[in-house]
């Protein structure tokens, strides 16, 4: 298939797919102004799960927006998003694609969410969240240590354990990640592309797959797999 071909195909059924999935109800919330907005969006959820993940895209050409997009933690040029989701991966809310720059705790002070979140529901989050906790109570941080105060082996058993059930967002990165777009620099230059490129595979919904004996199965929640396209 011709380049020009394949850019004239994702230019006509790009659009399409995003319209039908919205209208399935499965794209993710990308604001959540009120309570009911995220009860809509985490229904009965008990514990939400909040990380930042970066996409290499392509160096541009100018220099102050060079410095713009420039990733110190990744070192090349990047966009980056803020996700929430729940116990069984879904991703429940995406942030609009910013500039690699940003830090992950100012794109959530931006998009504004923490303040919609019930105080029944724990909030799981990394360490890059630091001051979380002061705006929403029932938060659990891993412990970060100072050269002056390092870490009690009682505070890095807490830490790793935290680490262990917070994995349930890398996953979800992960799974997002399998498209080629997520993890290979972007070079399509169409505007808000990157935004739709990482919107697109947080659909969320489990899906049903053939068996080797070609049965269709239903997963068990705890044995749910989300697959990403």
């Amino acid at each position: 298939m011709e380049r020009t071909r394949a850019c004239r195909w994702v230019k006509l059924l790009l659009p399409v797919l995003e319209m039908t999935l919205g209208h399935e109800c499965v794209l993710p919330a990308r604001q959540i102004r009120s309570m009911e907005e995220f009860c809509h969006a985490f229904p009965g959820v008990r514990d939400v799960f909040i990380d930042g993940t970066e996409r290499p895209v392509q160096k541009p050409k100018n220099t102050r927006r060079r410095n713009k997009m420039y990733s110190g933690k990744k070192r090349q040029t990047t966009g980056k998003v803020v996700m929430m989701t729940d116990e069984t991966r879904r991703v429940g809310f995406l942030s609009l694609s910013k500039n690699g720059r940003r830090h992950d705790k100012r794109l959530l002070d931006k998009a504004d969410i923490v303040r919609h979140i019930t105080s029944t529901v724990t909030v799981w989050a990394d360490t890059g969240f630091q001051g979380i906790n002061k705006q929403h109570p029932n938060t659990l941080l891993p412990k970060k240590a100072t050269r002056k105060t390092p870490l009690s082996p009682e505070q890095k058993k807490e830490n790793k354990l935290i680490s262990g059930i917070r994995i349930t967002v890398e996953h979800a990165i992960a799974g997002i990640k399998r498209l080629g777009c997520m993890n290979q620099s972007l070079r399509n230059r169409r505007p808000f592309i990157d935004d739709t490129f990482i919107l697109l595979p947080s659909k969320r919904r489990t899906m049903e797959f053939p068996s080797k004996k070609g049965l269709k199965f239903n997963l068990l929640p705890k044995q749910e797999r989300l697959f990403y396209y």
